[in-house]
């Protein structure tokens, strides 16, 4: 079992900066009179007799003799086994999956040596056997080697479905909870769970994927797999192609580190093939803790992201032959968390308690679509259930929302959030027990997966109890062990190019010019204005000029990555990413570079200004560095490394303020979306001093800066940065001297400041009161920035082409107009620019559809490398069912009546007709419906300063 096929794995890279001695394998253990062997490991010559199954245990002791004592049982304690980590964690173990607690490991320089058991008492264990497979089965291992391939469910011209079944037949009962159980459960020996009688290696679930392959090392030459911008920055580029593009690059090393072993944490952490990502919850609200991991406000958008997330990690880059034939699965994509998640603690609750009460119009109109476009044109493969219930029910027992995956032709598993499955019974007070919460997630949610230790402790219980039945269990494990057939891992290797991946396809030249070139992309220019010391625009900047690099992520490193990346240098620090100070250095060769932090990102305090200020008094041009923070777990925290401001990480109060209420991250709301600190100080004494200013901003979701935009004596270039990755300060770089104009579009809106005081956070409505996002606001008071708002170096115009005359659409006709648009560059130089089509229903026949977006976004295309004077025709199908609505009962409908069909670049250029859906009104999707009657939630009044969005759970 140790090596189940004829090639052995290659040897795992090591640690850069460690030099541990291999673990020592224990021998065989020995025989003991009156009792079953408990050390065959040898593989079954002939397929077990029927009905029997594989139980991963020692056959039962011997009959003991009447009225003979009972001996007392010594529980041996093989080793330490490490609980399971919260998602983006790092676990700090004694011992590894390969020791498994039975392997022993020579102590590597001041570690202090892992507990061992006498070998005696090792021995003795009954389940030794088993555990000294299960440790064996290492990342990279497949199934179906040698010795276990007579089984009908390693022959791979069988169907699919039936060799997944057959091998479920073969599981005995014991073993299946923790088959269920994602990274294995915390008190057992063994951890994950194999089957070595059938050869089937062990598995972890929970690997996660942002934005880079989480959790692989780098290669023994110090390349690390691409640490590409957030998520956010994602969706700026409004570009499907380079989302898949940098998809497939995570897939790629993601799959070349299950290969050769490489994982951090010696795979505790990283040893499976699916990818828990992307997050696609909307970001309905900018306090969030995780919209910098999550992405945009518009479903339709986030819908695309999916999908393109989707295509890269599933099926590779077309554009690479080997991935473009392949049928098996690079990675398994697990879109999370579904749904209507977007609260960590905000108003005395948090994600594990809140109930969010959305309309079955907002359901189908805003909060599902970002899910249902990736599961239903791309196939997804897995689904994260989130914490939160919604309407009452917990969205890991939800029949509602396994309904919405069926209707959308679901074919993968779901796993819940962390320990979410203990949420139904402990904190939404959903069910009494955790056998009932495992039961009804597992039989009415269609969880197959539990991130925790309920389905472990209580998932039989519950099916001895009635609650649920084996085949429930079977049909968890059918989903589950269908993905694991679809990677790839229980058929020959030779027919599989993604065995092929290795160490040659982690952190390539190829790769990391993707990283700065979406890192470019995703740059949003949302202000240039002519320099108030005569000439043209502040940018882009001319080289030779004396620069003041000034603020608080000036000098930034770890803050242009995104939090939960994999390692981005060899070290496990930053020193290999370059800052933007050291960036604009280096364009800058022939003039000074002065640099002053000038002021914290949170603390108060103004020592630093007089050292800024003089810095920009002796220069020609100004350049801030601005922004927010994140105080979630970057890879610096799990190798014990710090960036070149290691003050960044203030998560706690400090010189009388509470720097949280700035702070994003996992399990944490802001409570203000200003700019942190002193930055707001900072910048009012740079612009003062009326120098040509460029101001650029770090950030996940967004951070007002309104009195910088409108600063009436001095305003300054503003260049929306997100989390860039690393290579960010490269690409802004690159930027700012003009050495490229690619440029993105907001992905969401930016309100004042004073937004955060009149709004809930508890209001999940986008529809209510004056609403939210691009898509329902109707408030007095403008954006500071709107929804899909972009500049550029040059300018381009739009026009429509062909069709001409009256456009007009049936809703009994699935015939679609060709739509041509004409987009030319007017101005002087190069560049990129991103057509985005939107529609808002003008006049509807009766009885119409209440609540209707004002506007939204139905297609968008980026045109690339556009010369000056040169002109692209960008081609949209635009059919009744891109102008469908979600009536009241949660229907999507075709409605007749006028619509308005918009063509624009989100910096003033538009093109517009008017469309004509004509036909009687028609139900497109109906809302999904459970297959049995849901069951009776509990509901109980809202809480002391909760809207009408929310409501919480009764606490009994």
């Amino acid at each position: 079992m140790c090596d189940v096929s004829p090639t052995r794995r290659p040897r795992p890279l090591s640690h850069p900066k460690q030099s541990c001695p291999r673990a020592r394998r224990l021998p065989p253990p020995q025989r003991r009179p009156g009792r079953a062997n408990a050390a065959a490991t040898t593989a079954p010559s002939s397929p077990p007799p029927r009905g029997r199954r594989e139980t991963g245990a020692a056959p039962p002791p011997a009959p003991r003799a009447a009225n003979r004592p009972r001996p007392q049982r010594r529980r041996p304690t093989p080793g330490r086994t490490p609980a399971p980590r919260h998602e983006g964690t790092a676990a700090r173990a004694k011992t590894t999956p390969r020791q498994g607690g039975l392997y022993r490991r020579r102590p590597c320089r001041r570690r202090r040596r892992p507990h061992r058991l006498p070998r005696r008492r090792l021995r003795a264990h009954p389940m030794y056997s088993f555990f000294a497979l299960a440790a064996c089965s290492q990342p990279g291992l497949k199934a179906c080697g040698a010795g276990f391939d007579h089984f009908p469910f390693c022959n791979h011209s069988l169907p699919l479905d039936q060799r997944v079944w057959d091998l479920v037949s073969r599981i005995d009962d014991s073993v299946k909870p923790n088959l269920l159980t994602a990274r294995g459960h915390r008190m057992h020996t063994g951890g994950r769970q194999a089957l070595p009688k059938l050869g089937v290696p062990s598995y972890y679930w929970g690997s996660n994927c942002l934005h880079s392959s989480m959790f692989a090392n780098c290669t023994t030459d110090g390349r690390c797999s691409q640490s590409f911008p957030s998520n956010t920055a994602w969706a700026a580029t409004f570009d499907r192609r380079l989302m898949r593009q940098m998809a497939a690059v995570v897939g790629r090393e993601t799959r070349a580190g299950w290969n050769l072993g490489s994982w951090l944490d010696d795979g505790l952490n990283g040893a499976g093939l699916d990818c828990w990502g992307p997050v696609l919850n909307m970001n309905r609200d900018p306090r969030w803790g995780r919209n910098g991991e999550g992405g945009a406000e518009d479903p339709y958008l986030m819908g695309q992201l999916g999908t393109a997330w989707t295509r890269g990690l599933q099926q590779g880059d077309p554009e690479i032959a080997r991935e473009a034939a392949s049928q098996y699965t690079l990675v398994a994509v697990t879109l999370k968390h579904f749904d209507a998640n977007s609260l960590e603690d905000s108003d005395g609750f948090t994600r594990h308690t809140v109930d969010v009460n959305v309309s079955r119009q907002l359901l189908t109109d805003y909060y599902w679509p970002a899910f249902r476009a990736p599961i239903r044109e791309a196939g997804a493969l897995g689904v994260m259930c989130s914490y939160n219930a919604v309407n009452g029910l917990p969205a890991c027992a939800s029949p509602v929302m396994k309904a919405a995956r069926e209707a959308w032709g679901f074919q993968g598993y779901v796993t819940s959030d962390t320990d979410s499955v203990a949420d139904v019974w402990r904190a939404h007070r959903y069910k009494r027990t955790a056998e009932e919460a495992s039961c009804v997630a597992l039989r009415e949610g269609g969880t197959d997966v539990d991130s925790g230790n309920t389905y472990y402790h209580s998932l039989l219980s519950g099916v001895r109890s009635g609650r649920c039945s084996i085949s429930d269990v079977d049909r968890a494990l059918f989903n589950t062990f269908r993905v694991r057939f679809k990677l790839g891992l229980f058929d020959p290797k030779a027919g599989n190019p993604y065995w092929q991946l290795g160490e040659a396809d982690i952190g390539t030249a190829a790769s990391r010019a993707l990283n700065r070139h979406a890192a470019a992309a995703s740059l949003v220019l949302l202000q240039n204005p002519t320099s108030r010391r005569g000439g043209g625009p502040i940018l882009p900047l001319a080289p030779g000029k004396r620069i003041a690099v000034l603020g608080p992520h000036a000098n930034a490193t770890r803050a242009l990555i995104q939090v939960d990346t994999g390692k981005v240098c060899a070290s496990g620090g930053f020193e290999c990413v370059t800052s933007p100070l050291a960036a604009l250095a280096d364009r800058n060769p022939d003039a000074g570079t002065a640099y002053a932090e000038g002021c914290d990102v949170i603390l108060m305090g103004r020592q630093g200004f007089s050292a800024a200020l003089a810095a920009a008094e002796a220069a020609e041009v100004v350049v801030l560095g601005l922004g927010g923070t994140s105080c979630g777990s970057w890879g610096a925290g799990r190798w014990g490394k710090r960036d070149n401001a290691p003050r960044h990480l203030h998560c706690r109060p400090a010189n009388g303020t509470n720097g949280m209420q700035w702070a994003e991250g996992e399990a944490h709301d802001r409570t203000s979306i200003d700019l942190p600190g002193e930055q707001h100080a900072l910048a009012a004494a740079v612009l003062a001093l009326n120098k040509p200013t460029v101001l650029f901003l770090l950030n996940g979701g967004m951070v007002s800066v309104a009195e910088e935009l409108r600063h009436a004596i001095n305003p300054p270039a503003v260049v929306e940065a997100f989390y860039p990755g690393a290579e960010g300060g490269e690409a802004l770089a690159d930027a700012l001297f003009g050495r490229t104009n690619r440029w993105g579009k907001m992905p969401y809106s930016v309100y004042t400041a004073d937004w955060a005081k009149t709004n809930s956070m508890l209001d999940h409505d986008v529809q209510h009161g004056l609403g939210r996002t691009y898509r329902y606001y109707r408030g007095s008071v403008p954006l500071v920035t709107p929804f899909g708002h972009g500049l550029s170096y040059t300018t381009f115009e739009l026009a429509i082409g062909e069709p001409r005359g009256g456009w007009t659409l049936s809703t009994a006709s699935a015939t679609a107009l060709h739509v041509s648009v004409v987009l030319t560059n007017v101005g002087p130089r190069e560049g990129d620019e991103v057509v985005q089509a939107y529609f808002a229903p003008l006049s509807l026949a009766a009885p119409g559809v209440p609540n209707h977006p004002i506007k939204a976004l139905w297609g968008f295309e980026r045109v690339s490398d556009l010369g000056s004077g040169e002109s692209a025709t960008v081609t949209f199908s635009l059919g009744a069912r891109d102008l469908q609505l979600s009536d009241l009962n949660g229907d999507l409908v075709l409605a007749p009546g006028k619509y308005n069909v918009t063509f624009e670049n989100g910096a003033g250029a538009v093109a517009a007709r008017t469309v004509t859906l004509t036909g009687e009104r028609v139900v497109a999707e109906p809302f999904p419906q459970p297959a049995a009657p849901a069951p009776q939630a509990r509901r109980a009044p809202a809480a002391s300063g909760a809207t009408s969005g929310t409501s919480a759970q009764r606490r009994e």
